[in-house]
């Protein structure tokens, strides 16, 4: 049976037992803490990616769109088109008319794969066609038709489903006008139907980075429901033919149609938990989602709450184990320091008397006289053993009458402890002694004698005088390093106060700072706000003015009036481009292991579908994989190759090779092309913004492109740079860490 602990370790082991309960409470608060921190950053991470992709996405959509009104501008512009197709009109045997006009909508359909291009007249009725379409009718299009020819611009329809097949269009309506002395008469329109498959679907389909169930919607407001635009990814559907009522309010896409912006959760089409953020595409009746599982974002995070919980579970068990040693270590030390206690008082029981004989040690008979000595005791009389035996011991003290009655004493109490007297030797020297003594007795109790030891204190009396001196200068020195520390407390006080100070003009200067960035982003919306207004403006009345009054403006005049719309549309061009520059210092990274070739043909991909007459022998040699934001280093190949496709524009034979390679801790990546170059005398300005080695007139641009991409590589940590020789093409290296 286990003894129980005395109070005192009962004490030590209740405190111990309630630091272990507050500790284990602390760790499950510090674990769930950790959790939900890391639950706000995984939730913050995945709504600036989706916010990111559905900026890109309506970017896409908001281009496909510009690119389409480009396009229809041929035809729009075209005053010779108009004049065709008028004399057509008036003359439908005309086959010169009907040539020219054909050979235009035939150019402009094959260029851009358009799916077929038709001609009507003023009563919406189709005269010419590409291809046969007999599914159309003139009143579905009625108000498309009405709003061109009112406005006298390009319209471009919102998708539709043709009544007799059933495929999904949208058109892009041209108004023909021919321009009169004092007005402007319509005489046709031009509709281009487009099969929104051929592009649209596709860059609304492609999510930019790897995902499970990432997906972007496309979606507009039919009344009291909201209809999806285009193909989903997770169930077979057709567009315009999905639909639901703005009751369901946990869908994201009704909340896009509400008028929602920004980071929504809620649960899609599946009946999945989702996050999805939502933005309005310009223009247009449409609303970009796009949307990512929740069982995807917080997949990470199950596998850190079951590695939370075991390193939880795995401190309150050490914790635990703890607690059970200091309880046994508690028990242990009990026991052994009662043990040590015992042993301790049989070893100086059996050791006393040889102890006892480091000091001077005597037998003494019940008569006073003495029957044994040590060498001590000779030493310290000074006489030898012979001498002393058989002497009376009082006789070898300084004073005899007071050793006696000590002598007397011992028999009447038993023993005697450190009594004070002074030893004397034969050459008179006096040593003070303790004077310790007890009976002995033999087996049957009988009284033998006495013994008698002598402890000579001559070195405890100089320590206890050094003591006493240096107890002295100690109390002195604490006095004097009692006031020094006061005089240093005061001094930590006042830096304490300093501090204080300091802090707080910090936090007012952090605080200032942060106004002065919001004011900062305020400039810069506004100024970007406010100039392209006025440049819209200027581009607009110059193009009223050219189409209105080209007939009484001499070639000069229109030439100056084609310089002042070139120059606005670059000016917004600038605009766009350093609000694009200025943005890059704020965005986060979202750093990932990056598959470099992947990368470089996605780009080579848009770049073919952007120029698509152009031919370029394309060589990818080994590309290593990169740590990087997937977003931002995709932007820097864009824009590298980019300048590549430009500057071989003027070349028969266009080559440009991708590769990179290890270095060091770096891995460098690089962009070779057989261009125009450049003189590296000007190297200086090539990274620059606005700054360009090349004119406007030769090859258009902002001169933004490189600053762009030398500032996404220096927020990864790497390097940018350049090799060229005028006429013998260029090549551009970046590089980017190795992780860990």
């Amino acid at each position: 049976m286990t003894n129980p602990l005395p109070k005192k370790n009962k004490n030590i082991l209740f405190t111990v037992l309630m630091i272990f309960f507050s500790a284990s409470a602390l760790i499950i608060i510090l674990g769930y803490f950790i959790y939900q921190n890391q639950k706000k950053d995984i939730d913050n991470a995945a709504s600036q990616q989706l916010t990111a992709i559905a900026e890109l996405k309506v970017w896409e959509i908001n281009n496909w769109r510009n690119e389409r009104i480009g396009d229809a501008n041929v035809i729009y512009k075209n005053d010779v088109f108009a004049s065709d197709v008028m004399q057509y009109f008036n003359n439908p045997s005309s086959r010169e008319a009907r040539k020219n006009i054909l050979s235009l909508l035939s150019a402009t359909q094959k260029s851009y794969q358009y799916k077929n291009i038709l001609l009507l007249d003023k009563n919406k009725k189709v005269q010419l066609a590409l291809k046969k379409y007999d599914s159309y009718d003139g009143h579905s299009h009625s108000n498309d038709i009405n709003e061109a020819v009112e406005k006298n611009d390009i319209i471009i329809s919102d998708l539709y489903r043709d009544n007799k097949t059933g495929a999904v269009h949208l058109s892009v309506v041209i108004p023909i006008m021919i321009i009169q002395k004092f007005s402007t008469k319509h005489v046709g329109t031009v509709m281009i139907i487009i099969d929104p498959h051929m592009r649209l679907y596709q860059a609304i389909k492609l999510w930019p980075v790897p995902s499970e169930t990432g997906e972007a919607l496309l979606v507009h407001r039919d009344g009291n429901d909201v209809v999806y635009l285009n193909e989903l990814r997770h169930i077979k559907n057709i567009p315009l033919m999905m639909k639901y009522p703005l009751t369901a309010s946990s869908l994201p896409a009704v909340k896009a149609a509400l008028g929602w912006k920004g980071v929504v959760y809620g649960t899609d089409y599946r009946k999945k938990s989702v996050i999805a953020a939502i933005k309005a595409v310009p223009d247009t009746s449409w609303f970009l989602v796009g949307k990512v599982d929740t069982d995807e974002i917080y997949a990470p995070l199950r596998s850190r709450f079951w590695v939370t919980v075991f390193f939880i579970i795995l401190n309150i068990l050490i914790l635990g184990v703890i607690v059970a040693y200091i309880w046994r270590y508690q028990q242990a030390k009990y026991y052994r320091e009662q043990y040590e206690l015992e042993d301790k008082r049989a070893f100086l029981y059996a050791r006393s008397l040889i102890e006892a004989s480091l000091d001077p040690l005597v037998t003494i008979s019940p008569e006073g006289k003495i029957m044994d000595v040590n060498e001590s005791t000779e030493s310290i009389t000074g006489r030898s053993r012979k001498e002393l035996i058989g002497s009376n011991f009082s006789n070898y003290f300084t004073e005899p009458e007071k050793a006696d009655e000590v002598y007397k004493l011992v028999f009447e109490k038993g023993v005697i402890r450190d009594y004070p007297l002074s030893l004397r030797n034969v050459s008179g020297k006096v040593t003070e002694v303790l004077y310790n003594a007890s009976l002995y007795k033999n087996e049957a109790g009988e009284v033998q004698g006495v013994f008698a030891a002598a402890r000579d204190i001559t070195e405890l009396r100089r320590i206890e005088k050094e003591l006493k001196t240096a107890h002295d200068e100690l109390e002195l020195r604490v006095k004097e390093r009692t006031k020094e520390l006061q005089i240093a407390n005061e001094a930590l006080q006042s830096e304490i106060t300093e501090r204080k100070e300091v802090e707080k003009l910090i936090e007012l200067r952090t605080k200032l700072l942060e106004m002065t960035n919001k004011e900062l982003e305020s400039f810069s919306y506004s100024v970007s706000h406010d100039l392209r207004a006025p440049l819209r403006a200027i581009d607009g009345y110059t193009r009223m003015i050219l189409r209105d009054q080209r007939d009484k403006l001499d070639d000069d005049a229109k030439r100056k009036f084609d310089l002042i719309r070139s120059n606005t549309q670059m000016m917004g061009k600038f605009i766009d481009d350093l609000l694009s520059f200025s943005r890059l210092g704020r965005l986060e990274l979202n750093m990932s292991k990056l598959d470099m070739e992947s990368l470089v043909n996605d780009v080579w991909m848009e770049l073919q579908i952007i120029n698509p007459g152009r031919k370029i022998d394309l060589k990818i040699k080994n590309i290593p994989p990169g740590w990087g934001d997937r977003t931002l280093i995709k932007q820097v190949y864009s824009n590298l190759l980019s300048n590549a496709v430009k500057y071989t524009n003027f070349r028969d034979k266009v080559y440009v090779e991708v590769g990179g390679y290890k270095e060091g801790d770096e891995y460098i990546y690089y962009i070779k092309d057989n261009g125009v170059g450049f003189d590296m005398e000007y190297y200086d300005k090539l990274f620059g913004v606005f700054q360009r080695l090349h004119s406007a007139d030769e090859y258009e641009g902002t001169g933004v492109g490189l600053a762009i991409v030398q500032r996404i590589i220096h927020r990864h940590g790497g390097r940018v740079w350049a090799n060229a020789m005028v006429d013998k093409g260029a090549t551009f290296y970046f590089t980017l860490l190795q992780k860990d």
